[in-house]
């Protein structure tokens, strides 16, 4: 399967004053006001950006997982219910949800707040769902030698929920898998098992 690395881990350039002053210049496009308690809005609003939503971007998920230890277990290893946010690239709504995730180990483990280090790394950036969910599946095969990996993610997206009425309470869910693909899909059927996703496979 193709990998959906972000094009680059360079570090971005970060201007908080820049961002504060596109914020409000966006209001006042707007036709907000900055009076009373918007005043100080445009600095709250860079200081969550940068510091929150999007503070792993341009990061490089291979380093928040390291390279764990060596272990001579065989079993499937999962974590589940990662409280996850991720940034939508279409239309900047900050989507909320949770990440589970499996791999079989291959002389190696990551730590539980190894493997939830990279899932922030991997969403807390301006990403589609489905390429975050790659993402983390492709960096456990290949950072840490995996013989395979899946990332299953639901979560509650404003960007769509918000202009249709009717999906108000609807979830995305995806899959990323990387690794061998009989052992893959054994790890799907573990999380399927292990917590009540509501996808259309657990029925």
């Amino acid at each position: 399967m193709a990998s959906r690395k972000p094009k680059s881990t360079k570090a971005p350039r970060r201007d908080p004053k820049a961002t504060s002053a596109a914020i409000q210049a966006l209001l006042e496009s707007l036709g907000v006001p900055l009076v009373g308690e918007m005043k100080g809005t445009p600095k709250r609003v860079a200081a969550l950006w940068h510091e929150h939503l999007l503070a792993a971007e341009g990061s490089d998920p291979g380093q928040a997982l390291g390279r764990g230890s060596p272990t001579k277990a065989k079993a499937p290893v999962t974590l589940l219910n990662i409280g996850v946010h991720l940034v939508c690239p279409h239309h900047l709504t900050v989507a909320f949800g949770l990440a589970h995730v499996a791999y079989v180990p291959n002389g190696r483990a990551a730590g539980f707040g190894a493997i939830a280090k990279l899932v922030r790394a991997a969403t807390a950036r301006m990403i589609l769902q489905e390429d975050a969910g790659q993402l983390i599946a492709d960096t456990l095969v290949e950072k840490l030698g995996a013989h395979a990996a899946v990332a299953f993610i639901d979560a509650v997206h404003p960007c769509h929920n918000v202009p249709y009425g009717r999906s108000h309470r609807a979830e995305a869910a995806t899959w990323g898998a990387a690794g061998e693909p009989h052992a893959a899909k054994e790890l799907r059927d573990l999380i399927h098992q292990s917590n009540d996703c509501g996808c259309d496979d657990c029925h």
